[in-house]
C-alpha cells in the first residue's frame, strides 16, 4: 500500500468513526483521489445498504474512467469506501453457550484500492457505543481480504 492510499483510507476511517461517536449515520461513503491529490467524498444514504454500496462502487468505477467534475477531481487513481456493518465472531458461535446474538459485532467496513495494484483490499474496525461521544470505542483495523479493484 502506498503512503497516499494509506492516508486516504485512514482519513476516511477517522471521519467515519467521528460521525459514529456523535451518533450520525453517514451511510455508505465513497472517497476518491486523483494523481494530483485532489479528493472528493460522496455519501449514499437514500436507499438500503446494499443499493448504496453498489452505487458507491459504481461511482468509484465511473470516476476512474472520467473523473468527478463537480469537485474538480480528474480520473480517480485511489479510493476508499466505508460503511457500517457487522462481522461474525466465530468464537462466540462455537463457544460453550453458542450465543448467536453475541456473535455479530458492529464494525466499520472499508474497501480500498489503487490503480496498478493486483486487487482491492478490505478491512474492518470493531466499534462499540455508537452515539456515546467520549464513551464510543473502536479497535485497531483488521484485514478482511482481497476484493475486485474498482479503479
Amino acid at each position: 500500500m502506498t503512503p497516499e492510499l494509506d492516508a486516504l483510507t485512514c482519513d476516511v476511517i477517522g471521519a467515519y468513526l467521528d460521525a459514529l461517536a456523535a451518533g450520525d449515520d453517514p451511510g455508505v461513503v465513497a472517497c476518491i483521489e486523483d494523481a494530483a491529490g485532489h479528493r472528493s467524498q460522496v455519501s449514499f444514504t437514500d436507499d438500503g445498504e446494499e443499493i448504496c454500496l453498489e452505487a458507491a462502487q459504481s461511482h468509484v468505477s465511473q470516476a476512474a474512467r472520467q473523473g468527478y467534475q463537480p469537485d474538480g477531481v480528474s480520473k480517480a487513481v485511489r479510493y476508499a469506501i466505508a460503511y457500517l456493518g457487522y462481522v461474525c465472531d466465530d468464537e462466540a458461535l462455537s463457544g460453550p453457550a453458542g450465543n448467536a446474538t453475541e456473535a455479530y459485532l458492529d464494525a466499520l467496513l472499508v474497501s480500498f484500492g489503487e490503480k496498478g495494484a493486483a486487487c482491492g483490499y478490505s478491512a474492518y474496525v470493531l466499534v462499540r457505543g455508537i452515539g456515546e461521544g467520549d464513551g464510543f470505542q473502536w479497535a485497531d483495523p483488521e484485514p478482511a481480504g482481497e476484493e475486485d479493484l474498482l479503479v
